[in-house]
């Protein structure tokens, strides 16, 4: 079966042109956002865009596809086909122990799908040159503090102060070093962009990619489709990104893509009996940024929540295919980290 993209006009908010490649910064996007995370005209815009249309069920499919290819060289055992459809722009990474992924094109070359790559572990049967650097931004990206789990973890930084207490300036550095993802990710970005000022630009991720891809479409008003990706929320406060009450989460073109039987997309894989522990992974946030279309397995078809749920290829077979869209929606009332306290 071939599964095309469908598309919709949506609105999204971004820096202005002359400000853009100035919010590399988060001392400049922490400035430029008031204490009431209003948005003053003279920096931010409203701009009309096109959008993956997230309620079609084969753009879903093709947009997991990339997400899957993005794990491999291209055209490698198990690379799905995408029929024609779409092909690959370009790739990037594959000579680093860092960020990979690839450009994907439409047909017309009217789009251009930036997929990164996520985790490269064992506790999903994998490994490889990249796992010690994936492991690292997870463990930054989506801990309370640094992976300082308990006394018995070394932690990625050194911000735990005390038990449960964490300096928020240091955390905050931490995570927006120029060794993290995030920022080496922006360089691509801002290279696709730069070559193809004209095309529409969208971003996807799978687990860590997905976070990434995230971030950055936050930071840009960038449409992003992520795929069982940890809670990202708290990672885009640190970084200073916009957010509620300054912009509606159903006014903004990102979705997150997950289901019930993932427990590191659930945030509850976590805790020393759980296997993200056992693989020194801290995956201890749960909640998301802008909307989450959430499959329910476990309700509808008795899986059990298991973290190997969480590799793509069974997601896709499994959920993706064989299922409606679920309704997408922001997660409100959700809170993480809640021991924690952030001086």
């Amino acid at each position: 079966m071939s599964h095309q993209v469908k598309v919709k006009k949506t609105t999204t908010i971004k820096p202005r042109g002359e400000q853009y490649k100035s919010f590399r910064s988060k001392g400049f996007r922490a400035v430029n956002l008031s204490q009431d995370q209003s948005f003053g005209p003279e920096t931010w815009i409203r701009e009309e865009v096109i959008a993956p249309d997230v309620t079609d069920k084969e753009t879903i499919v093709q947009l997991s596809k990339m997400n899957y290819n993005s794990y491999t060289e291209v055209a490698s055992p198990g690379w799905y086909d995408l029929e024609g459809n779409w092909g690959v722009n370009s790739t990037f990474g594959w000579e680093d122990d860092g960020v990979r992924g690839h450009v994907f094109a439409s047909k017309d070359n009217s789009t251009l799908i930036i997929a990164i790559k996520g985790t490269t572990a064992a506790l999903l049967g994998g490994g490889g040159r990249t796992a010690g650097r994936d492991k690292t931004n997870d463990n930054l990206l989506f801990s309370c503090c640094c992976a300082k789990v308990d006394r018995t973890w070394r932690g990625v930084c050194d911000c735990n102060t005390a038990g449960y207490q964490c300096d928020q300036t240091c955390v905050e550095n931490s995570v927006d070093s120029d060794d993290v993802y995030y920022s080496i990710a922006m360089t691509i970005l801002w290279t696709v962009q730069d070559m193809y000022p004209n095309t529409n630009i969208w971003l996807t991720g799978h687990s860590l990619g997905g976070g990434i891809s995230s971030l950055l479409g936050l930071t840009f008003g960038v449409p992003t489709v992520t795929f069982e990706t940890p809670g990202d929320r708290l990672a885009a406060q640190r970084l200073h990104l916009p957010g509620p009450p300054a912009i509606n989460w159903e006014e903004f073109p990102l979705f997150h893509i997950g289901h019930t039987a993932d427990p590191i997309f659930q945030g509850v894989c976590n805790g020393p009996r759980s296997a993200c522990y056992y693989s020194g992974f801290a995956l201890e946030t749960k909640c998301h940024t802008g909307r989450t279309c959430v499959y329910d397995p476990v309700g509808e078809d008795n899986w059990r929540v298991d973290v190997r749920t969480h590799r793509l290829a069974d997601t896709i077979e499994g959920v993706l295919k064989v299922k409606d869209v679920p309704r997408c929606s922001p997660e409100t009332d959700c809170v993480d980290c809640a021991l924690w306290e952030y001086l």
